[in-house]
């Protein structure tokens, strides 16, 4: 091989390899979820349980803060396989439930504490997918003293932690369900209400009647 082609040869893969590093740093900038490390507001949020980022069938949460000092919390536990769940009904099933309330900052995290919220519930997976429901309820927090609320809190490394706060609500329990919050969220607007959540899904009225006959 000439000293010519040589050149050649290795300008030529001095180019792929350019063009790999920057088709690898976009896929990683633009479709890759990172946590997050600062909070816009009237951004929906996702949240991974226990710190990982939740593929198709894992349950996950969606945090969203408004300007108005409102918050939306949702926590969907639809998605695992449906031999992971119990009963239908009002019990241990594949549900969705939605809380709406303030946000308050304290020692640079978020405190937030429901006024209201709202639950659904699926039969079966074929229910979750066709976004049927056989059950429905409201629920009122303002005058409920056990409702402590959530906090997301900065860690050391600035990410944002979603979690059930510590007595000194400086940081989250490690003892129970916490999320890391991500980026690149499924779903792009919470409901503002439960009514505007209600009305996400239709109703099974058969398989309402058989649980309020159990």
């Amino acid at each position: 091989m000439s000293k010519k082609s040589i050149i050649k040869l290795g300008i030529a893969l001095m180019a792929v390899l350019l063009t790999t590093t920057i088709v690898i740093i976009f896929y990683t900038t633009v479709f890759v979820p990172k946590p997050i490390t600062e909070i816009k507001k009237s951004t929906v949020y996702i949240g991974g349980l226990y710190g990982k980022y939740p593929s198709k069938n894992h349950s996950r949460s969606y945090i969203e803060f408004k300007d108005d000092g409102n918050f939306v919390l949702m926590y969907d536990d639809s998605r695992r396989s449906q031999e992971d769940y119990g009963d239908d009904g009002a019990g241990y099933a594949q549900n969705i439930i939605c809380f709406f309330g303030k946000y308050k900052m304290e020692n640079g995290n978020y405190l937030i504490k429901p006024t209201n919220g709202a639950r659904v519930v699926f039969k079966d997976s074929a229910s979750v997918d066709r976004g049927v429901i056989s059950f429905y309820k409201e629920k009122n927090y303002e005058k409920d003293l056990r409702a402590v609320g959530d906090i997301v809190c900065k860690l050391k490394n600035g990410r944002y932690m979603l979690g059930a706060p510590t007595e000194d609500k400086k940081s989250y329990r490690k003892d129970v369900y916490y999320y890391l919050l991500y980026n690149k969220s499924d779903i792009k607007k919470l409901p503002s209400s439960p009514e505007e959540f209600r009305k996400q899904f239709k109703m099974d009225k058969k398989a309402e009647q058989e649980r309020l006959a159990e």
